[in-house]
């Protein structure tokens, strides 16, 4: 059982920030699954397995091109880490998307095995 710290959470995050997909799958696993806010079912869109979720992250990268992650937020637990986060962000239609955000990631050896991420809706 692995305890998780910021330096985790800054590395990850560090991706994340920068655009860089190559860069956010490092920290995953194989097997990852990532499961958004949006989608038909209960828990949103779910994406299973690293192409899967590459293609979900390059997505959102080209979506929203500006995107951007700032911590608010993070606690750790043996195989858990949860992000408290505010994303900032431009969509297609160039309103400015500004909205809090959860990520519940189950961790295995290291790398994220599970990432749910949620967030609040702005109306």
């Amino acid at each position: 059982m692995q305890i998780y710290d910021e330096a985790f959470v800054r590395r990850f995050m560090a991706p994340w920030n920068e655009h860089d997909v190559d860069g956010a799958m490092v920290l995953m696993t194989d097997d990852c699954i990532w499961e958004v806010t949006r989608g038909t079912e209960p828990h949103g869109a779910h994406f299973a397995g690293t192409q899967a979720v590459r293609g979900a992250i390059a997505r959102l990268f080209k979506t929203m091109p500006d995107i951007r992650y700032e911590l608010v937020h993070s606690s750790f637990g043996p195989d858990l880490v949860v992000l408290e986060l505010l994303v900032i962000g431009t969509p297609a239609d160039g309103r400015t998307a500004r909205f809090q955000a959860c990520d519940v990631m189950t961790m295995r050896d290291g790398k994220v095995a599970a990432k749910r991420s949620y967030r609040k809706l702005v109306e």
